[in-house]
């Protein structure tokens, strides 16, 4: 057990050192035509080889979209009774605590940890969490609704494409399928190097609300986890995977909204960032854990 998890944080641990080693040398890597190529490119393409490709039930598929709704919504009740408590700002906070990174650790060690299989459970979960990160998160750290923004994101658009092409039958044309493929193999080495370069400009400004918002995040993402798999009866891969995946720590995007919108961006940075470190302190607990619920 312990070389398999080994296996699967190896990896992981080493890609993002990579980042973080690249966003501290002199080596001009802009992490925002990195992210772009992420978010436009990599992550579609993805979506749509992933879903079109799925030997999954369908049916498991939309469990997992509503258990990854159901995971936001109970950390959400969580994040708000603990800023309540402890007076910290709403809109500065609640998306870190409701919100997980579930992209660039998330969709790695389910994939790592669970192969094809979990990855493709873990890209029907990372996909709503996505939407929900520039719909619900986005509100709440502006204070008004975009629909337009929300339709400007090209993951709604890989899955409606999927959806067409599953409802009617479509063959996709093999060149279609293995451009496709090609260009989902560059997300998973992406997000991490992305996040390694992230971590390295990130600073802790003010500890203590820092400290909260980590150890809430990752109660919150234990909690909803366990309360989803139970209230859905989810087992197998399928509950390994919504564990890792809601248990991650907050989205980097919360701290791009916050600075956009003047929400004590430093101190979101700073609880991105320890939260993130109190993550990887915990991913080899968290990696047995869904391991042994797969088993």
């Amino acid at each position: 057990m312990i070389f398999e998890i080994l296996s699967v944080l190896g990896p992981i641990f080493i890609i993002t050192l990579i980042g973080y080693l690249l966003g501290r040398s002199r080596v001009e890597l802009h992490p925002e035509t990195l992210s772009s190529t992420v978010i436009l490119i990599a992550t579609p393409a993805m979506i749509f080889s992933a879903l079109v490709s799925v030997n999954v039930s369908r049916d498991i598929l939309l469990t997992m979209a509503v258990a990854a709704v159901l995971c936001v919504f109970v950390s959400g009740l969580i994040g708000f009774c603990i800023l309540k408590l402890t007076g910290l700002p709403m809109r500065t906070f609640l998306p870190s605590l409701m919100l997980p990174n579930s992209g660039n650790i998330g969709l790695p060690l389910v994939f790592l940890a669970f192969g094809q299989d979990g990855l493709t459970l873990g890209v029907s979960y990372f996909f709503v969490i996505a939407l929900l990160q520039h719909s619900v998160g986005f509100s709440i750290a502006s204070g008004s609704y975009n629909f337009a923004y929300i339709l400007r994101q090209p993951l709604l658009y890989a899955v409606a494409s999927v959806l067409l092409v599953t409802s009617l039958s479509i063959t996709v044309p093999e060149m279609v399928m293995s451009t496709a493929k090609i260009l989902s193999g560059m997300m998973i080495p992406a997000m991490l190097i992305l996040l390694g370069t992230s971590l390295a400009t990130l600073t802790v400004s003010d500890l203590k609300p820092a400290l909260i918002i980590a150890f809430g995040r990752l109660g919150a993402g234990l909690l909803s986890a366990l309360i989803v798999i139970w209230l859905v009866s989810l087992d197998g891969i399928a509950a390994g995977a919504v564990f890792l995946m809601a248990t991650m720590s907050p989205a980097i995007v919360n701290h791009v909204f916050a600075h956009r919108y003047r929400r004590h961006p430093e101190q979101v940075a700073g609880a991105v960032m320890v939260s993130t470190v109190l993550t990887f302190l915990c991913l080899p607990v968290l990696v047995w854990v869904a391991l042994q619920m797969a088993s």
